[in-house]
């Protein structure tokens, strides 16, 4: 069975983007499809914050309904937090809901799909895979 792909904020705004990004959008396109697509909190929470409209917002709760649900749980929060340190201890610097969401990637053993810098830089020293893997 192939992985879940948790899907970033990141690559949500492409794939609404009226233009571009074609290939985020076929690969989202292809996981929804797929029943592989998964979200968490924090994603939701960015995902709702930048919706301009109490439609818009009501459309967006109704997508992610489908999708799989990965709960933040305690122990996240711990784990996130030692990345932080350990990267920060490194000279790198990401923002905190980043970094959940790559402990998040990475406790689940799910794939990332993303359009961040900062990913990129988490898999260079810990176990994050992203998508296409």
């Amino acid at each position: 069975m192939s992985p879940l792909v948790l899907i970033d904020t990141s690559a949500w705004i492409c794939f609404f983007a009226r233009h571009g990004y074609p290939e985020i959008k076929n690969a989202l396109s292809l996981l929804l499809d797929e029943d592989r697509a998964a979200i968490a909190g924090p994603i939701l929470v960015e995902l709702i914050q930048g919706t301009r409209t109490p439609e818009e917002k009501e459309d967006l709760k109704k997508w992610i309904r489908g999708l799989h649900w990965l709960p933040v749980t305690d122990a996240l929060w711990y784990e996130a937090s030692e990345m932080s340190f350990s990267l920060r201890r490194k000279g790198i610097t990401t923002s905190p809901i980043d970094t959940i969401i790559a402990a998040l990637a990475i406790e689940y053993d799910c794939l990332l799909l993303h359009r961040d810098s900062h990913f990129t830089l988490i898999s260079r020293h810990f176990d994050l895979k992203c998508y296409p893997g």
